[in-house]
């Protein structure tokens, strides 16, 4: 789903893996390479955003709406 947009993909937890992925108390990376999986595609959304979301200036919930 993201290749067209660029050729890594970025990390996305599930909400229940926070705490895991959070804990100061893991200092293993074994304890958190189970969570190192592509996230499902059927639970993303793809879609156009401004480039407002390239300048830090545009520190606000505009640069996630869709572009028209």
């Amino acid at each position: 789903m993201l290749a067209p947009i660029h050729n890594r993909m970025p990390m996305i937890l599930a909400p229940k893996d926070y705490e895991q992925w959070l804990d100061p108390e893991q200092q293993v990376a074994d304890g958190v390479k189970p969570l190192l999986r592509p996230y499902p595609s059927d639970l993303m959304t793809v879609y156009s955003i401004s480039l407002r979301v390239n300048n830090p200036k545009n520190d606000d919930s505009r640069c996630l709406e869709p572009w028209r």
